[in-house]
């Protein structure tokens, strides 16, 4: 080999030693910019899924995710009626003779749906005191199964305890099973400080969602209302009585289109499905299309689409002489929540 050739060998050998290496550094900066990138992207995406499932669960609890909201809050729209629960002895809470002056009286004039909800997000912590006690007082709740010492559980236990009798011993109802525990937070709803706890469900909404509020000692106390969808009367009774009195219900709601009987006509109705808490059975109700009340409806469901749903406290009351024991009248919308604030 002559000694210009060997010079040559040598010149190529030393551009390609700096081609390579500056190829690996450029490879080097490319992919950690590139997994630098994609580690940016999952934190944001992580970021987007925890604010969508905070936005979901309020909206289980039919609440608009807007921490904008600066609104005074809104008066209840169920006057605290006690039905006579002074006159009970402690432990001893009877049936209400009148169930709808537990909820309703017919003499208010305010509209047939809710003013909209202001929702502050509050910090959690979640091994401070107060999440520790309200969490195993959950636990106690779940652990005993005398609905009687369960009232000292619950908020507003004194008023509850008479719809408690009511749900467990004349309607023969049983409280939800809860899953593995989801989320929890903590929120200020129209004035109000709750804890809300998530839990897997076999409910139709696949959750089961509690609100905890504080009591007359400053702990948290169990809204067993919103916690068990307590309506005044059963599905069962509602189909066998058909009152046509209103009568204060929990349910699933979505959407429909089901027009039979007297509410045959889809040009004159607006119809809505109601679904029990437990998803195993289901009414019809309808208002009038082109009242406000309509439209605030198909505005507030638009989102539930053909298997979605919202969870509505409601008046429903079945039309004199009813011709089918499945199609009711939708007489107002109390809270698109189970939960009902002062």
């Amino acid at each position: 080999m002559t000694s210009g050739s060997t010079g040559s060998h040598r010149a190529f050998m030393g551009v390609s030693i700096t081609l390579c290496v500056i190829l690996s550094l450029t490879l080097y900066v490319g992919w950690k910019f590139y997994f630098f990138n994609i580690s940016n992207r999952n934190s944001l995406i992580e970021k987007a899924q925890i604010a969508e499932k905070k936005a979901q669960d309020l909206e289980k609890l039919g609440i608009s995710f807007d921490t904008a909201h600066t609104k005074a809050p809104i008066p209840s729209v169920l006057p605290k009626i006690m039905a006579g629960v002074d006159d009970i002895p402690p432990g001893t809470p009877t049936t209400p003779t009148d169930r709808s002056t537990l909820a309703y009286s017919p003499t208010q004039q305010d509209s047939l749906h809710p003013a909209e909800s202001s929702i502050k997000v509050l910090p959690l912590q979640e091994t401070g005191d107060e999440v520790v006690q309200a969490m195993a007082l959950l636990d106690q709740y779940w652990k005993t199964a005398d609905w009687k010492e369960r009232v000292p559980l619950v908020a507003n236990n004194e008023r509850v305890a008479v719809l408690m009798k009511d749900y467990y011993e004349t309607q023969g109802a049983s409280d939800p099973v809860p899953g593995a525990l989801v989320s929890k937070a903590r929120y200020l709803i129209n004035g109000t400080e709750i804890l809300y706890f998530s839990y897997a469900s076999s409910r139709p909404t696949g959750s089961l969602e509690i609100a905890m509020l504080r009591g007359p000692q400053g702990k948290f106390l169990i809204d067993w209302e919103s916690l068990t969808g307590y309506g005044e009367m059963s599905f069962q009774e509602l189909r066998t009585q058909r009152p046509t009195k209103k009568v204060l219900m929990r349910t699933y709601v979505r959407l429909f289109e089901y027009y039979n009987y007297e509410f045959s006509d889809p040009k004159k109705y607006l119809c809505i499905k109601l679904i029990s808490e437990s998803g195993d059975n289901s009414l019809y109700a309808y208002c009038e299309r082109g009242t406000q009340f309509a439209q605030w409806l198909e505005s507030d469901l638009a989102t539930t689409g053909p298997v979605g749903f919202k969870g509505y406290t409601m008046l429903i009351s079945f039309p004199p002489n009813a011709l089918s024991n499945q199609c009711v009248n939708l007489d107002k919308v109390v809270t698109q929540r189970w939960l009902n604030l002062p």
